[in-house]
């Protein structure tokens, strides 16, 4: 198990948790490592896959961001940030130094955890069937509304899906939400295996990294904005933070100067 790396400060770690088969009650026998707060909203939940994915979630980020900052996983505490993104309470090094974000879909939670960089993370799962022609075409640049067009079957379902997480993960790592138009992006998909963004009156698309992986029937995006251009490689791992070795995870395209899963 990967507990410690040997230069955290210029790589971006992502950990991911397939949660379908997990036991509801074996989690809730570790809810005590949450805050107040979390065990209070994870009890508010209806559904039991919606409980066992906040949970898993919510340990999942407490975890890995041990890793990286010395505290326990229960020690851990967040406030609201800008438009909702959580941030770290305290005024300290690991609050400077720190960056993070979390997803979730049914089936699968992730997390991603840098230092000194802004950070967003979105899983989705694609579903066979759902033509989402229509949502592209409100949301989308006509140049990716093209792309998505172009694709038939499985294939448009899933050019849908990752567009559409690249685009949650970039407008959650700069801070605005989806509030801010998921047309302030557009993505290109050049060649096999990379991929190119425009941006709309942001920063230079130069200080930006991202990469989109596929886990099982999900796809996961991350969004990485490197002004300085410190970060030069990223690291996926299970949830137990052991390198994924090609099983479950597997990098489909990337931008910047990532230089690939270790």
């Amino acid at each position: 198990m990967t507990t410690a790396v040997a230069d955290v400060n210029t790589e971006v770690h992502i950990a991911y948790w397939l949660t379908r088969e997990l036991d509801e009650r074996a989690l809730e026998r570790t809810l005590g490592l949450l805050s107040e707060d979390e065990r209070a909203r994870h009890a508010r939940l209806a559904f039991a896959h919606d409980r066992r994915d906040f949970a898993a979630a919510h340990l999942l980020l407490r975890r890995r961001l041990s890793v990286h900052g010395q505290r326990q996983a229960r020690d851990w505490r967040f406030v609201p940030g800008r438009n909702g993104k959580p941030a770290l309470a305290d005024h300290d090094d690991d609050r400077r130094r720190l960056s993070f974000n979390l997803s979730h879909a049914r089936g699968l939670v992730a997390c991603v955890v840098a230092h000194d960089v802004d950070v967003g993370i979105d899983v989705e799962r694609v579903s066979g069937g759902v033509d989402n022609l229509d949502i592209a075409r409100r949301h989308f640049r006509p140049s990716e509304v093209a792309d998505v067009e172009r694709c038939g079957g499985a294939e448009r379902g899933a050019r849908f899906v990752e567009l559409w997480t690249l685009k949650e993960a970039y407008a959650k790592a700069t801070g605005d939400g989806v509030l801010a138009g998921l047309d302030e992006c557009a993505f290109e998909f050049e060649g096999p295996t990379s991929l190119r963004c425009e941006l709309a009156d942001r920063a230079p698309a130069s200080a930006w990294k991202f990469a989109l992986f596929m886990v099982n029937d999900y796809r996961l995006a991350v969004a990485v904005r490197d002004v300085t251009q410190r970060v030069n490689a990223f690291r996926i791992g299970n949830h137990d933070g052991d390198d994924d070795e090609g099983g479950r995870a597997r990098l489909l395209r990337a931008s910047g100067e990532f230089t690939g899963s270790r």
